[in-house]
């Protein structure tokens, strides 16, 4: 997603990756859902919707489950697809375990950009 003028920041990303796996996979996210995935506590969770809703990525009012905007959705996406290369490229090229591969994902994510990571993703096609 070059196109989006600036990355988030790291916790911004976190949540944003869980709102964007709870609506895939529960059609909605809740701020309880959130924090259980996260292990974080719920006033964490309403402060960095709050910042993301500024960001236009998502829309909130409380209590009721946060959706993603289609700007947000495409970055969630993005985020997601970011891990799943990573992941995938550590364990497959790399040769880490699959737990090990999750952690240094989870690192990883933030600190390359997406170019580069597509990057990796198209060395994991050539291998396939």
């Amino acid at each position: 997603m070059s196109s989006h003028p600036s990355r988030l920041s790291r916790s911004a990303e976190d949540y944003l990756e869980a709102i964007g796996h709870l609506c895939r996979e529960n059609g909605r996210a809740q701020v309880s859902d959130v924090a259980a995935m996260l292990k974080v506590k719920k006033p964490s969770v309403t402060a960095a919707v709050h910042q993301l809703a500024e960001e236009g990525l998502i829309t909130y009012r409380r209590y009721a489950p946060i959706e993603l905007t289609e700007k947000g959705k495409q970055y969630a996406d993005r985020v997601i697809r970011s891990h799943t290369i990573l992941q995938r490229f550590l364990v497959e090229i790399a040769g880490l375990t699959p737990e090990r591969a999750e952690i240094a994902a989870c690192s990883m994510e933030h600190i390359l950009t997406f170019e580069e990571i597509d990057d990796m993703g198209a060395r994991l096609e050539q291998q396939g």
